[in-house]
Protein backbone atom coordinates (compact mmCIF):
# COMPACT_ATOMS: atom_id res chain seq x y z
CA UNK A 1 0.00 0.00 0.00
CA UNK A 2 1.42 3.56 -1.22
CA UNK A 3 2.17 5.99 1.79
CA UNK A 4 -1.34 8.27 -0.42
CA UNK A 5 -3.63 4.96 0.63
CA UNK A 6 -2.06 4.41 3.84
CA UNK A 7 -3.26 8.23 4.41
CA UNK A 8 -6.70 7.46 2.82
CA UNK A 9 -7.16 4.29 5.37
CA UNK A 10 -5.73 6.78 8.33
CA UNK A 11 -8.91 9.48 7.28
CA UNK A 12 -11.38 6.90 7.17
CA UNK A 13 -10.57 5.01 10.34
CA UNK A 14 -10.72 8.83 11.82
CA UNK A 15 -13.60 9.93 10.33
CA UNK A 16 -12.61 13.58 10.41
CA UNK A 17 -14.16 13.77 7.00
CA UNK A 18 -14.07 12.70 3.44
CA UNK A 19 -13.08 15.70 2.84
CA UNK A 20 -9.24 14.90 3.45
CA UNK A 21 -9.07 12.66 0.77
CA UNK A 22 -8.87 15.04 -1.83
CA UNK A 23 -6.10 16.39 -0.45
CA UNK A 24 -4.51 12.73 -0.37
CA UNK A 25 -2.63 12.14 -3.32
CA UNK A 26 -0.55 9.56 -4.03
CA UNK A 27 3.35 9.52 -4.23
CA UNK A 28 3.28 9.25 -7.93
CA UNK A 29 0.70 11.96 -8.40
CA UNK A 30 2.61 14.88 -10.97
CA UNK A 31 3.80 17.61 -8.92
CA UNK A 32 2.59 20.24 -11.05
CA UNK A 33 -1.36 19.56 -10.19
CA UNK A 34 -3.40 20.76 -7.93
CA UNK A 35 -4.63 18.64 -5.20
CA UNK A 36 -8.13 21.44 -4.56
CA UNK A 37 -10.31 22.97 -7.04
CA UNK A 38 -10.11 25.98 -4.87
CA UNK A 39 -6.82 27.56 -5.59
CA UNK A 40 -8.85 30.66 -7.40
CA UNK A 41 -11.77 32.88 -5.98
CA UNK A 42 -15.45 32.64 -6.79
CA UNK A 43 -18.60 34.19 -6.51
CA UNK A 44 -20.51 33.40 -3.58
CA UNK A 45 -24.47 32.95 -3.04
CA UNK A 46 -26.76 35.45 -2.60
CA UNK A 47 -27.80 35.50 0.81
CA UNK A 48 -30.32 34.79 2.16
CA UNK A 49 -29.77 31.09 1.95
CA UNK A 50 -31.97 28.15 3.86
CA UNK A 51 -31.03 24.93 4.85
CA UNK A 52 -33.39 21.51 5.43
CA UNK A 53 -32.85 20.02 9.18
CA UNK A 54 -34.04 17.77 11.42
CA UNK A 55 -35.34 20.76 13.17
CA UNK A 56 -37.15 22.59 10.22
CA UNK A 57 -35.55 24.84 7.50
CA UNK A 58 -33.00 27.02 9.13
CA UNK A 59 -32.70 30.82 7.23
CA UNK A 60 -29.02 32.33 6.95
CA UNK A 61 -29.99 35.93 6.27
CA UNK A 62 -26.20 37.20 5.32
CA UNK A 63 -23.00 35.93 4.46
CA UNK A 64 -21.32 34.55 8.02
CA UNK A 65 -18.61 36.62 9.36
CA UNK A 66 -18.12 34.23 12.67
CA UNK A 67 -18.91 31.10 12.72
CA UNK A 68 -18.45 28.27 15.32
CA UNK A 69 -18.06 24.46 13.78
CA UNK A 70 -19.06 21.83 16.53
CA UNK A 71 -19.92 18.52 14.49
CA UNK A 72 -17.32 15.90 13.79
CA UNK A 73 -15.36 17.05 11.11
CA UNK A 74 -17.79 20.69 10.37
CA UNK A 75 -14.77 22.90 11.16
CA UNK A 76 -12.41 20.64 8.48
CA UNK A 77 -15.02 21.46 5.69
CA UNK A 78 -15.66 25.08 6.15
CA UNK A 79 -12.10 25.88 6.10
CA UNK A 80 -11.80 23.96 3.26
CA UNK A 81 -14.53 26.19 1.60
CA UNK A 82 -12.15 28.86 3.02
CA UNK A 83 -14.13 29.54 5.65
CA UNK A 84 -12.08 29.67 9.22
CA UNK A 85 -14.37 29.38 12.33
CA UNK A 86 -13.57 31.24 15.36
CA UNK A 87 -14.37 28.16 17.25
CA UNK A 88 -14.32 24.97 16.97
CA UNK A 89 -14.19 21.17 18.39
CA UNK A 90 -10.45 19.29 18.51
CA UNK A 91 -12.60 15.73 18.23
CA UNK A 92 -9.42 13.59 17.73
CA UNK A 93 -7.73 15.59 19.87
CA UNK A 94 -4.96 16.69 17.35
CA UNK A 95 -3.84 19.98 19.69
CA UNK A 96 -3.04 22.99 17.81
CA UNK A 97 -5.93 24.54 15.82
CA UNK A 98 -8.05 21.12 16.11
CA UNK A 99 -7.02 20.20 12.28
CA UNK A 100 -6.35 17.12 11.09
CA UNK A 101 -2.53 16.56 9.99
CA UNK A 102 -3.63 15.63 6.58
CA UNK A 103 -5.88 18.73 6.11
CA UNK A 104 -5.18 20.80 3.41
CA UNK A 105 -6.46 24.16 4.52
CA UNK A 106 -5.48 26.13 7.60
CA UNK A 107 -6.28 28.80 9.71
CA UNK A 108 -4.83 32.76 9.66
CA UNK A 109 -5.90 32.83 13.35
CA UNK A 110 -6.24 30.33 15.84
CA UNK A 111 -10.21 29.46 16.73
CA UNK A 112 -11.13 28.88 19.77
CA UNK A 113 -11.16 25.18 21.43
CA UNK A 114 -14.80 24.15 22.18
CA UNK A 115 -15.01 20.72 24.17
CA UNK A 116 -17.06 18.22 22.98
CA UNK A 117 -17.83 16.41 25.76
CA UNK A 118 -19.88 19.10 27.49
CA UNK A 119 -20.28 21.98 25.91
CA UNK A 120 -20.24 25.13 27.26
CA UNK A 121 -22.98 27.57 25.40
CA UNK A 122 -21.72 30.79 27.38
CA UNK A 123 -18.00 30.32 26.01
CA UNK A 124 -19.30 29.62 22.72
CA UNK A 125 -22.40 32.67 22.70
CA UNK A 126 -19.11 35.27 23.92
CA UNK A 127 -17.84 34.56 20.41
CA UNK A 128 -20.58 36.31 19.06
CA UNK A 129 -21.28 34.23 16.39
CA UNK A 130 -23.64 34.03 13.43
CA UNK A 131 -23.70 30.60 12.50
CA UNK A 132 -23.32 27.95 14.09
CA UNK A 133 -22.60 24.26 12.82
CA UNK A 134 -23.29 21.41 14.12
CA UNK A 135 -23.96 18.87 10.87
CA UNK A 136 -22.34 15.60 12.15
CA UNK A 137 -23.35 15.42 15.79
CA UNK A 138 -25.73 13.62 17.99
CA UNK A 139 -28.63 15.56 16.91
CA UNK A 140 -30.30 16.54 20.17
CA UNK A 141 -33.00 18.54 20.50
CA UNK A 142 -32.17 20.48 23.82
CA UNK A 143 -28.54 21.12 22.75
CA UNK A 144 -30.08 22.28 19.33
CA UNK A 145 -32.37 24.89 21.05
CA UNK A 146 -29.73 26.10 23.88
CA UNK A 147 -27.59 26.92 19.93
CA UNK A 148 -29.94 27.92 17.85
CA UNK A 149 -30.80 30.45 21.03
CA UNK A 150 -27.81 31.95 20.69
CA UNK A 151 -27.16 31.70 16.66
CA UNK A 152 -28.97 30.58 13.61
CA UNK A 153 -27.83 26.84 13.79
CA UNK A 154 -27.58 24.46 11.07
CA UNK A 155 -28.27 20.95 13.05
CA UNK A 156 -28.11 17.36 11.49
CA UNK A 157 -30.07 16.88 8.17
CA UNK A 158 -33.50 14.13 8.87
CA UNK A 159 -32.85 11.19 10.38
CA UNK A 160 -29.27 11.47 10.84
CA UNK A 161 -28.98 11.49 14.45
CA UNK A 162 -25.94 10.25 16.43
CA UNK A 163 -23.30 11.28 13.98
CA UNK A 164 -25.16 9.08 11.12
CA UNK A 165 -25.01 12.52 8.76
CA UNK A 166 -23.45 10.95 5.44
CA UNK A 167 -19.60 12.89 4.50
CA UNK A 168 -21.68 14.39 1.54
CA UNK A 169 -24.88 15.76 2.39
CA UNK A 170 -22.35 17.50 5.73
CA UNK A 171 -20.76 19.48 2.55
CA UNK A 172 -23.78 20.17 1.12
CA UNK A 173 -25.37 21.53 4.03
CA UNK A 174 -22.46 23.43 5.17
CA UNK A 175 -21.60 24.94 1.37
CA UNK A 176 -24.96 26.02 1.14
CA UNK A 177 -25.03 27.84 4.82
CA UNK A 178 -22.12 29.51 3.85
CA UNK A 179 -22.83 30.47 0.18
CA UNK A 180 -20.40 28.79 -1.55
CA UNK A 181 -22.77 25.77 -2.96
CA UNK A 182 -20.77 25.71 -6.22
CA UNK A 183 -17.32 24.73 -4.05
CA UNK A 184 -18.95 22.31 -2.05
CA UNK A 185 -20.71 20.51 -4.97
CA UNK A 186 -17.02 20.64 -6.91
CA UNK A 187 -15.32 19.26 -3.53
CA UNK A 188 -17.85 16.08 -3.48
CA UNK A 189 -16.92 15.55 -6.88
CA UNK A 190 -13.45 16.13 -6.32
CA UNK A 191 -13.27 13.40 -3.16
CA UNK A 192 -15.63 10.65 -5.60
CA UNK A 193 -13.14 11.40 -8.43
CA UNK A 194 -9.97 10.57 -6.04
CA UNK A 195 -11.97 7.41 -4.68
CA UNK A 196 -12.91 6.16 -7.84
CA UNK A 197 -9.03 6.96 -9.12
CA UNK A 198 -7.93 4.48 -6.44
CA UNK A 199 -10.63 2.25 -6.70
CA UNK A 200 -9.35 1.46 -10.35
CA UNK A 201 -5.94 1.76 -9.50
CA UNK A 202 -6.34 -1.64 -6.80
CA UNK A 203 -8.93 -4.06 -8.34
CA UNK A 204 -7.50 -6.93 -6.12
CA UNK A 205 -9.35 -5.41 -3.26
CA UNK A 206 -12.35 -6.43 -4.88
CA UNK A 207 -11.81 -10.04 -3.89
CA UNK A 208 -10.83 -8.81 -0.33
CA UNK A 209 -12.89 -8.61 2.83
CA UNK A 210 -12.25 -5.45 5.23
CA UNK A 211 -13.51 -4.22 8.52
CA UNK A 212 -12.94 -0.86 10.01
CA UNK A 213 -12.71 -1.51 14.25
CA UNK A 214 -12.80 0.83 16.96
CA UNK A 215 -11.19 0.17 20.14
CA UNK A 216 -12.20 1.32 23.78
CA UNK A 217 -11.21 0.61 27.07
CA UNK A 218 -12.97 -2.61 27.31
CA UNK A 219 -13.99 -3.84 23.88
CA UNK A 220 -13.60 -3.98 20.38
CA UNK A 221 -16.32 -3.11 17.92
CA UNK A 222 -17.01 -2.55 14.49
CA UNK A 223 -18.48 -0.08 12.68
CA UNK A 224 -21.65 -1.77 9.60
CA UNK A 225 -22.51 -0.22 6.24
CA UNK A 226 -23.95 3.10 6.96
CA UNK A 227 -20.99 4.36 8.62
CA UNK A 228 -18.74 7.06 6.60
CA UNK A 229 -15.83 4.86 7.40
CA UNK A 230 -17.14 1.40 6.92
CA UNK A 231 -18.57 3.00 3.54
CA UNK A 232 -15.09 4.32 2.34
CA UNK A 233 -14.15 0.65 2.51
CA UNK A 234 -16.72 -0.27 0.43
CA UNK A 235 -15.92 2.74 -2.28
CA UNK A 236 -12.53 1.43 -2.44
CA UNK A 237 -13.71 -1.90 -3.73
CA UNK A 238 -13.34 -4.08 -0.51
CA UNK A 239 -16.22 -6.44 0.38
Amino acid sequence: MTSGMMRISAAAMALTTAVALAACSSDDDDDTSSSSSFSGSTATDSFPVSVDTKFGEVEVKEQPQKVVALGWGDAEIATELGVQPVGAVDWLGFGGDGLSPWAEASYDEAPEIIDSQELDFEKIAALDPDLILDVRDTGDEDTYNKLSAVAPTVAVPEDADGFTTTWDKQVEMISTALGESQKGEDLVTEVNDRITEVKDAHPEWSEKTGTVLAKTSVEWAAYSAGDARADLLQGLGFQ
